[in-house]
């Protein structure tokens, strides 16, 4: 009877220990992959941000759905400055800046066809018109002239013109999955924007991006939620200190940052 009663308190003892070991462990499990989670949420609320920015730049407003923002995220292009050459100091002393020498350039070039298109001293005049600029920007050291008579060109800046989806996600994401909150199950971002006119007339444009909690951390149709009961613990929690039960974006910043 003895023996007995010594394993039935031994059992006891592990089983009061596992208790004690998981209601350790069962806070910090929660936390590691909750932040797994919360850190593909905030990359897509990132992502939206980015594709918000591109078009209220290019509309003069924020995108008020998905559908539209996606279908311009996949259309639009995006201007990029490709810079050749920097200014130096004796050129910057000389008072030349960036959209001085593209002046000249312009200017030149504008002649050259212009003369080619005159006759009589019309046409020379533009030909020595586009001989002088082409000559000053040589003199300070923006064109070189090559052995055959091209030009070498030290210092331009060009405009190349790429896809805004390559630009903003290199291929990383496919801008369909904008919409849906990772670990959803297919639950998508609720976003809204609006317009606020100040006293001096002043229009400010905003948007924000949202999705609770318990869309990504609660069960799914496949069981992947995480412990309801430290979920219900997060959302006490973010009632005690006032703060959003989920993660958000607007056009300045997340309330993760």
């Amino acid at each position: 009877m003895k023996k007995f009663i010594n394993i039935l308190l031994a059992i006891c003892a592990i089983g009061l220990i596992y208790t004690l070991y998981e209601s350790i462990m069962d806070p910090i499990r929660f936390a590691n992959e909750k932040g797994i989670r919360d850190r593909a949420v905030i990359n897509r609320l990132l992502d939206i941000r980015d594709a918000q920015i591109e078009y209220n730049h290019a509309n003069g407003t924020y995108c008020a759905d998905f559908d539209t923002l996606v279908a311009f995220v996949k259309s639009a292009k995006l201007p990029i400055i490709r810079k050749n050459g920097n200014l130096t100091d004796d050129q910057m002393d000389a008072l030349w800046t960036e959209g001085k020498v593209l002046d000249y350039y312009d200017r030149a070039r504008a002649a050259e066809k212009l003369s080619v298109t005159l006759s009589g001293t019309r046409a020379a005049k533009k030909k020595i018109e586009a001989d002088t600029l082409w000559q000053r920007v040589i003199e300070a050291g923006f064109v070189k002239i090559l052995p055959d008579g091209s030009k070498e060109f030290l210092f331009s800046r060009d405009t190349v013109w790429v896809d805004l989806v390559d630009s903003l996600y290199h291929g990383l994401i496919d801008p369909d999955s904008l919409c849906f909150v990772p670990y959803g199950n297919g639950a998508k971002f609720e976003m809204e924007i609006a317009s606020d006119t100040s006293k001096s007339g002043v229009i400010t444009n905003s948007f924000y991006a949202y999705t609770p909690f318990v869309t990504y951390l609660g069960k799914d149709s496949y069981g992947g939620g995480l412990d309801e009961q430290e979920i219900i613990n997060l959302l006490e929690d973010c009632d005690d200190r006032g703060r959003d039960p989920g993660m958000k974006v607007d056009n300045n910043s997340g309330n993760w940052e």
